[in-house]
């Protein structure tokens, strides 16, 4: 066994048993997710789960902040693995968003990092690599055929011809192995951003399309089929009991970090976190029967299975950077201007800034104040972003906010009926706390200004979820008008704010403000700012329970807490009963 391989976990079959003899594998999956444009190591939040973490030693807290990750460090880890095994790199979105870099250059600055050092052998696009597509100069095919990998996605179609854009398989020999990769980008492109995607792209909905795929692997002669999807690890979970084709998935949208990968109808399921971290599944076949072994390297700066950067990815890194820590650097993109250097401290936090949490988190109730304060209104609203990197109590720079909110649409307000907000709660609730995965979209409960209360019961019937809105400490009346302040997304329709998806009255858009304007102004009034969690929103007494941190329930952190068994297993509930044969006028391939 080779240094890198101290921590590996046994050789297993697809049920989860383990065999006894060691040995080499035939092949090595490795599996990048979810970069978010993260060219150089950002601070990650990680919690104890109870997981083996090998890089993390928490002490009496659970949690702790560390930085980690970065192209150089992921490259490095890569080449490390490369030069022990033959590998197979697979790589799925978030990527060409998620930093000031890649707002500014259409997501292009991370071309060169993929291609050049990365060089994955597979790209499946995810949700955010879409959002480029926002603005006037968008355009994610373009982007993404210039990648050197081939582009796998079985479900993406051309508005148009309904003509699917790129393949939905691949075969790929390594070794004796014929290793079959299926490609599903996100479902729920069309619900999530309207603005990314219409006039240019359908997406297929249904599981099936990944079932069929990978049926065609197997049939074409694939000894292993594996499916690389970004939709989430609820809807993966379920996926794996309605797809017997498919052995292994590499999940991804939900940023889960599996230290143990889970056992789901004898198909394994395993998520790699974000772009501080590494999956890796060995795999082989003896005696005709399939086993694997998996690991999880979180890529923590000096940790026990970190390498040293890799000197040409850092000088490729640095040389992309480099433009964005000039004086005035004069980028341009929609409503935005970046006019300082993103190493400009723009304020102070005396509590750790983070968002990896589901029911309230600092760096959402922060902006929500921030633009709130800038209009002066009653309340905000924001779309709950649940992932990204940390800020720990200290200095705030400018480059942190723009990781925090990388995007160039205006900030705006509008007039809205108590009725609608707390309607428009009951919908995002139903996204969260439906027991069927196949409809779990969100991830997050939507995110307020700290004036705003939200008390939920997460095992109560749709349309009876929010239990509790109130304002300044006062209930939501139906019939009363409130002033709102949140985002103008571009696309939406014209009195549609913040992904809201009801009329707002008075409209005001302000078209020199975007996020990060907004959060600098207000953080150069307020620093230094506290916003610990501090039970805003959370559960009725008795009305169940929903963890906010992987740290607070089951392992690992798949929402919604009723969509386990006595706590400690998935929800059972299949919407497609095994075996169905799926019509295909009911596959709804191009909806």
């Amino acid at each position: 066994m080779t240094a890198s391989e101290d921590h590996l976990g046994p050789w297993r079959t697809c049920d989860g048993s383990r065999v006894a003899a060691d040995g080499d594998p035939d092949a090595v999956l490795a599996h990048v997710s979810d970069l978010h444009g993260q060219l150089s190591p950002r601070q990650q939040v990680y919690y104890d789960t109870g997981q083996p973490n090998p890089e993390i030693e928490f002490g009496d807290d659970d949690r702790t902040i560390e930085r980690a990750g970065g192209v150089p460090i992921l490259t490095a880890k890569l080449e490390e693995l490369r030069a022990e095994h033959p590998v197979l790199t697979l790589m799925c979105g978030d990527t060409f968003h998620g930093c000031a870099e890649t707002t500014y250059t259409n997501g292009r600055a991370m071309l060169e990092p993929i291609d050049q050092h990365l060089r994955p052998d597979v790209y499946v696009p995810g949700n955010w690599d879409y959002s480029n597509e926002a603005a006037e100069d968008g355009n994610l095919t373009a982007v993404l055929d210039e990648l050197a990998a081939p582009v796998l996605a079985a479900n993406l179609y051309d508005w148009e011809s309904t003509d699917r854009l790129y393949d939905a398989y691949d075969l790929f020999q390594v070794d004796d192995c014929t290793v079959g990769v299926v490609g599903m980008t996100n479902v729920y492109v069309d619900r999530m951003a309207p603005a990314f995607f219409r006039g240019r792209y359908r997406f297929g909905k249904h599981p099936s399309q990944l079932e069929s795929a990978a049926a065609d692997a197997r049939a074409d002669g694939a000894d292993i089929v594996v499916a690389v999807t970004e939709i989430g690890l609820p809807w993966m979970v379920q996926a794996a009991k309605d797809c017997p084709t498919v052995d292994i998935v590499f999940s991804a949208h939900t940023h889960e970090y599996t230290d143990e990968p889970l056992f789901v109808d004898g198909t394994v399921v395993v998520e790699s976190g974000m772009g501080d971290a590494l999956g890796r599944v060995d795999v082989r076949t003896r005696d005709g029967q399939f086993q694997f072994r998996h690991s999880l390297y979180r890529l923590i700066e000096d940790g026990p299975n970190t390498p040293e950067p890799d000197p040409e990815a850092a000088a490729t890194v640095e040389a992309l950077r480099r433009p964005f820590f000039a004086e005035d650097p004069g980028f341009e993109r929609g409503a935005g201007r970046l006019d300082r250097s993103l190493d400009t401290v723009v304020g102070r936090t005396e509590s750790a800034l983070s968002r990896r949490s589901f029911l309230e988190s600092p760096w959402n109730t922060l902006f929500n104040d921030a633009v709130r304060w800038h209009f002066g209104t009653d309340l905000s609203v924001a779309h709950g972003f649940r992932y990204g990197s940390a800020v720990p109590p200290g200095e705030i720079t400018l480059g942190d906010v723009y990781t925090a909110f990388p995007m160039t649409a205006p900030v705006a307000k509008g007039v809205a009926y108590g009725q609608q907000l707390t309607s428009h709660m009951e919908g995002f609730l139903e996204d969260n706390f439906t027991p069927y995965p196949y409809a779990q979209e969100d991830g997050r409960v939507r995110s307020y200004s700290s004036n705003v209360e939200v008390i939920v019961d997460p095992t109560a019937k749709r349309g009876r979820r929010l239990v509790e809105l109130r304002v300044d400490g006062d209930p939501v009346d139906p019939e009363a008008t409130y002033s709102v302040a949140t985002v103008r997304r571009p696309g939406d329709p014209e009195r549609d704010l913040g992904n809201c998806g009801f009329p707002f009255r008075d409209v005001q858009v302000d078209d020199e403000a975007i996020p990060a304007d907004v959060v600098v102004a207000f953080l150069s009034r307020h620093s230094p700012v506290d916003y610990e969690p501090s039970g805003r929103v959370r559960t009725a007494e008795d009305g169940g329970d929903a963890q906010n941190t992987p740290a607070d329930g089951p392992y690992p952190f798949v929402q919604p807490g009723v969509d386990y068994a006595d706590g400690d297993g998935y929800c059972e509930t299949r919407m497609i009963p095994r075996g169905n044969r799926f019509p295909e006028q009911g596959r709804n391939q191009h909806r």
